[in-house]
């Protein structure tokens, strides 16, 4: 079923995302992070393991996809699920577009109203089937030091799942989501070497 979302999504009901972009997320050391105008990138939803025995396990997710993965290169996802043990990541692959991507499909979703989308991108996902890959072991997260801000800090991905348990304390996050904000990966010959959280305002 096809599903446009925005950043704050309520389960189960799609929604067309129409917010202003502002800075990049886990991974990218520009504080600007997000596709080039016209583009789009594809790259999560779940639980979080190896974490602090504090973190909570989102329920009621699909089963995790070892297949079709996302191809190597930088791609945006929800992210579904964290293993720093098994050293995995789960997520839920979703098109970013901007600029003239953005209004071709804003008017496919809604020819009554073609101006769209009011800040020049939007989120589209076509396919919510979890996919899991392997996270390098020096991989880094660049995140959000505080919701909100455009500030940035890196982590390691062992500290990661303990990250967004504090980061999403007292959020209303859809399961299987395990975060507010979508997030870029990085893989490298089928490993994600990067994570990267995307500010949305």
């Amino acid at each position: 079923m096809k599903r446009v979302t925005m950043w704050i999504r309520t389960a189960g009901a799609p929604v067309v995302l129409a917010l202003v972009l502002s800075a990049t997320a886990c991974g990218a050391p520009a504080p600007t992070g997000g596709t080039p105008n016209g583009g789009s990138a594809s790259a999560g939803l779940g639980a979080v393991s190896g974490a602090p025995a504090s973190s909570t396990a989102a329920t009621d997710r699909p089963s995790p996809s070892a297949s079709p993965v996302v191809p190597d290169g930088r791609s945006a996802a929800y992210l579904a699920g964290l293993d720093a043990t098994a050293k995995t990541v789960t997520f839920d692959p979703i098109d970013f577009l901007t600029g003239d991507a953005a209004k071709t499909e804003w008017k496919k979703e809604h020819p009554e109203n073609p101006d769209g989308p009011e800040n020049d991108y939007m989120i589209v996902n076509n396919d919510t089937t979890l996919r899991t890959l392997p996270v390098a072991a020096n991989a880094q997260c660049v995140v959000l030091s505080t919701l909100g801000g455009t500030d940035t800090k890196t982590i390691s991905f062992a500290a990661f799942p303990a990250f967004l348990k504090q980061q999403g304390n007292g959020m209303n996050i859809p399961p299987p989501d395990i975060s507010l904000l979508p997030f870029w990966l990085t893989v490298q010959h089928g490993t994600v070497v990067k994570i990267e959280e995307q500010f949305v305002p």
